[in-house]
């Protein structure tokens, strides 16, 4: 059952909020999304043990540790 409309809300509401809101804001933000989640039947700790989803985790932290020693030797030494 997915909903993708829902997902695509999250989504733009994350995106605008910016600097100047706020870390509580944002923490409100994701509280209510997990909430809005769990009134759908989405359950977290299903979807992580989920072995695509790990598979796809791992991808993209490999990923973003490549991106990150990349600009890591781009940068001049300090």
């Amino acid at each position: 059952m997915h909903k993708p409309y829902l997902f695509c809300g999250i989504m733009f509401a994350m995106k605008k909020i910016n600097g100047s809101r706020g870390l509580v804001k944002a923490i409100l933000l994701i509280v209510v999304a997990l909430v809005i989640l769990g009134y759908f039947g989405y359950n977290l700790r299903d979807i992580i043990a989920s072995p695509a989803v790990r598979d796809n985790l791992g991808v993209v932290w490999d990923i973003v540790v490549r991106a990150w020693n990349w600009v890591k030797d781009i940068l001049p030494p300090q």
